[in-house]
């Protein structure tokens, strides 16, 4: 299932997207833009099976943005977040044929409630529509997926398992059979980024949401629950890429704001 949320303030992006990681079961890919254009030309490239957005975002808003993309095809289910009651946008909303009109703060109890109810629905519409994989399998089983998963597939994955630990590049060579002057280029190629930048990004979503949603774990312990030694680590994190601290965060009611 593959999302996208649109969202001009970077920590409800983040919040939003912790919250989405953590519903069991759910196997989506996730990704975030801060503008209605910004959106359009990422779904323009790479269409999505769910779309959350913000209603009042600078320049194209989050129900024109939705009416572009509904009429261009780039997406199947669409969301609306506002921090408006106002009738007009529910009626638009409504017309458009959202899947739902959330207000903010979001519960984060619905929003499961609602992708969960929309992953259904897309998996029984898969089931409606021939398997050209399955056709295929016969006539090309070393296409098979999972066969080949590939180093960038097979780095994120050890990431994902590992990043509570002290974790290094040498130990991702290790594991994927590769030099670490080759991992680093390929991530710089694929994704232009680093294997630290990447660490830091998972760290960073599941310390936001022990912060918003896991108010009994000190700051200290969520410090060590991500991988970090000292809370100072964590702390240096939150504040250059949120711009605020953890208990700023945290002291926030316990939704997205």
């Amino acid at each position: 299932m593959k999302i996208l949320i649109v969202d001009d303030e970077r920590l409800i992006l983040m919040g939003l997207k912790a919250v989405i990681g953590k519903i069991e079961d759910l196997s989506c890919e996730v990704q975030t833009a801060m503008s209605g254009e910004q959106a359009a030309l990422l779904l323009e490239e790479n269409p999505v099976d769910l779309m959350i957005t913000d209603v009042e975002m600078p320049g194209m808003s989050g129900l024109d943005l939705v009416e572009k993309a509904k009429n261009k095809g780039w997406c199947r289910h669409f969301m609306i977040l506002s921090g408006y009651d106002k009738f007009e946008y529910a009626r638009r909303a409504l017309r458009l044929d959202a899947a739902d009109y959330l207000l903010k703060p979001v519960d984060k109890e619905e929003l499961r409630r609602d992708i969960c109810r929309i992953a259904r629905e897309l998996e029984d519409e898969g089931k409606k529509e021939p398997n050209l994989l399955k056709e295929y399998e016969c006539y090309f089983p070393h296409l098979k997926e999972g066969q080949i998963p590939g180093p960038l597939q097979r780095s994120v994955q050890f990431i994902r398992e590992n990043y509570q630990d002290a974790i290094s590049l040498s130990m991702l060579a290790e594991h994927t059979g590769k030099t670490e002057s080759y991992l680093s280029s390929l991530f710089k190629k694929e994704w232009d980024t680093t294997f630290l930048e990447i660490v830091n990004e998972m760290r960073l979503q599941q310390a936001i949401y022990m912060l918003l949603y896991e108010p009994s774990i000190s700051v200290q312990d969520i410090a060590g629950k991500v991988g970090y030694k000292t809370e100072r680590q964590l702390y240096r994190l939150i504040k250059n890429k949120l711009e605020i601290t953890p208990q700023q965060l945290r002291n926030g009611e316990n939704k997205i704001e």
